[in-house]
């Protein structure tokens, strides 16, 4: 999962960012995950939104 990365993008393997830095950079690898999932999210509900339509289309035309 995303969240085990999260820091993990800066320095060598291993190496932990302190204070203030170390925090930011959490905070920023928090919301590009974040901002990631959101649009996923908001794909996925337009994605189930049409094939619920497709099938209500569907299940009309066999009455």
């Amino acid at each position: 999962m995303a969240v085990d990365n999260v820091g993990g993008n800066g320095g060598a393997a291993g190496a932990q960012p302190t204070g203030d830095t170390g925090f930011q950079n959490q905070m920023a690898e928090f919301e590009r995950v974040s901002q990631k999932v959101q649009a996923q999210a908001v794909a996925m509900r337009r994605i189930t939104t049409e094939l619920s339509s497709e099938k209500k289309v569907a299940d009309e035309r066999v009455q």
